[in-house]
């Protein structure tokens, strides 16, 4: 629970800025640069299933070194849209 104070006019607020571990690693890129959003189609044919086409963009993505931070629904119902921090996969 956050309680709210008045500050005296005239006084800045001061804002905490949470940051993930990899912004801090990465200062300098822009948000814009740093992350990637992709579409991987769950519609397949014959012989591929949706998981496996999941799986190759996961790897995919792998490949490159960067971390997956969000996974949504594509709003047309034709796959997912993996979102990507391209500034490298980091643990913990």
């Amino acid at each position: 629970m956050h309680a709210w104070k008045s500050l005296p006019e005239g006084q800045q607020k001061e804002r905490r800025k949470d940051m993930t571990e990899g912004q801090r690693h990465a200062p300098d890129r822009p948000e814009a640069e740093r992350y990637y959003a992709q579409h991987a189609s769950l519609d397949v044919g014959e012989g591929v299933s949706a998981e496996a086409a999941l799986q190759e963009a996961i790897n995919g993505g792998a490949r490159h070194s960067w971390k997956l931070v969000g996974v949504t629904q594509d709003p047309t119902g034709n796959g997912v849209i993996l979102v990507w921090d391209t500034s490298g996969f980091f643990s913990g």
